[in-house]
């Protein structure tokens, strides 16, 4: 008959059982794809291990004179366990919405071992790279930032050949201010004027061309021992 297309009819066949659906799935969608894809191939491990930790901002601007350095070592806390991979940081990344921080909150990406404090000794001598970002830019700033962390081309900028006290980057931070999030990028040798220059060119480069900063004064290198609330080794004594 003109117009009438054939119908198949399924409403006398049998259910499939539990092993033959498991046997049918398919991984191809979402997560399902991904998880299948990272178990069937090798991912190359990063050169370097790391870790997201999480702050809950202070409430004052400055910090109180009389806590105890024990305190301010003790409010970054650990998110996840250690990334070796592309997986592992996709798998914590994609699970920490920057966005929805609120002010003065922090995420941290740091090597394993180092702890996101000034006074941590890996990170007592060294200083970072603030950028000072918009807020409607900075997730898609601190994802490509990240990214150059991990695949080792902010590395390459500051290593050196020293038989002692090799610079590093010893990880990159995420802080939410009043009208702008503060992004920075630390370094283990403030002193290292080739590396600092270095450094910040990388980024320039790497940067995607919208996110490149327009103005020179959104960006400045501070080292750590130079902010107040700095708690010298003499201090803890």
């Amino acid at each position: 008959m003109a117009g009438r297309f054939p119908v198949l009819n399924t409403s006398d066949l049998p259910q499939a059982s539990a092993s033959e659906q498991a046997a049918t799935a398919s991984p191809a969608r979402g997560s399902a794809m991904l998880n299948s894809i990272f178990k069937s191939v090798r991912v190359p491990e990063f050169r370097f291990r790391w870790m997201f930790w999480a702050e809950k901002g202070q409430q004052s601007g400055a910090k109180d004179k009389t806590a105890q350095p024990e305190e301010y070592a003790s409010r970054p806390k650990p998110l996840g366990e250690q990334i070796i991979s592309i997986k592992e940081f996709y798998q914590h990344f994609n699970n920490i919405p920057v966005e929805s921080l609120k002010l003065r909150d922090s995420i941290h990406l740091f090597h394993m071992g180092i702890k996101p404090v000034w006074e941590d000794p890996r990170n007592a001598r060294g200083g970072a790279w603030y950028f000072k970002v918009t807020k409607d830019v900075a997730p898609q700033f601190w994802h490509e930032l990240c990214l150059l962390a991990v695949g080792d081309v902010l590395q390459g900028a500051v290593e050196t050949k020293r038989a002692s006290f090799n610079d590093d980057i010893c990880g990159l931070s995420y802080s939410v201010r009043w009208n702008a999030v503060q992004i920075a990028v630390w370094n283990r040798d403030a002193d290292n004027e080739v590396g600092r220059e270095k450094l910040l060119k990388a980024i320039l480069e790497k940067l995607s061309p919208e996110l490149q900063p327009k103005k020179e004064d959104s960006y400045w290198y501070k080292a750590h021992n130079e902010h107040k609330g700095f708690i010298s080794e003499e201090k803890h004594a």
